[in-house]
């Protein structure tokens, strides 16, 4: 890295996350053969400096460690192979110095039960689970399901939650939560256990309006809501909902499950 400094030379840095200070790099000049076990200096990053990473074959070349031995006090390091960091629908998401960062939209349900709306928080990814396949209706009259065109349409999400919400009741700083991205998502969803237990047995038709494919509440808190006379031991397996996000219309249809 290019450094307006004392030294003539560059600096040559270890990049690591320091979970207090977020992205940061220790090191030294780079002609400094102790550089990188023993740094001198650190930096907060992205410090707007000119930088290039180095090649396997330089850091082979120049005797670098993979890991310095100091590391260890920052805990562990982002992954670069985590789901998170392939998802497309997370791309240029993540806080500039906090890697594993983000706003999810948390809610404590559809709005229409709750009277609460939802809001973008921030969280911090702690790993992946495999989630269950969600499907489209695609076209109404037929009913035809469209296929997962998504990698994050199969990855839930575990995060923490970072900052405490104005006025949802079902969750608090600290608190973790799932969330899922894919298609017909302007934003992570915050999604419940009941939630993913059900959506893989539902289609849901995109809203009318502006083309959201999830839902808050597991759609058998939604049927009860909007059919409150019903039997106990009725089953609803079709019907229509008012986009939480902008009005429009969207339909939910159970398959048949053998």
């Amino acid at each position: 890295m290019e450094l307006p400094w004392q030294f003539q030379e560059r600096f040559l840095g270890f990049t690591y996350v320091d979970p207090d200070a977020g992205l940061s790099a220790k090191g030294g000049p780079e002609s400094s053969a102790e550089a990188i076990e023993q740094p001198a200096f650190t930096l907060r990053l992205p410090g707007g400096f000119p930088y290039r990473v180095l090649t396997a074959e330089e850091v082979s070349a120049r005797g670098l460690p993979a890991a310095p031995s100091w590391l260890v006090h920052y805990g562990p390091q982002p992954d670069p192979e985590s789901p998170w960091r392939k998802d497309p629908a997370l791309q240029g998401l993540f806080h500039e110095r906090h890697p594993n960062d983000l706003q999810v939209m948390v809610h404590d349900g559809e709005p229409r039960r709750t009277q609460r709306a939802p809001e973008m928080c921030w969280v911090r990814v702690l790993r992946a689970e495999q989630g269950p396949a969600r499907r489209v209706l695609m076209n109404l009259e037929q009913a035809t399901p469209s296929q997962v065109d998504s990698p994050g349409d199969t990855w839930v999400y575990v995060a923490r939650l970072l900052n405490a919400p104005h006025q949802l009741q079902g969750i608090r700083q600290d608190d973790e939560l799932r969330f899922i991205t894919g298609t017909g998502l302007a934003h992570p969803l915050q999604v419940t256990e009941k939630y993913l237990q059900e959506r893989a047995n539902w289609l849901i038709a995109p809203c009318d309006k502006c083309g959201w494919s999830e839902a808050f509440d597991a759609p058998s808190t939604m049927a009860r809501l909007r059919f409150p006379e019903m039997p106990p031991d009725s089953d609803v397996t079709t019907f229509s909902a008012f986009c939480p996000l902008c009005g429009g219309i969207q339909l939910l249809a159970r398959e048949d499950v053998n």
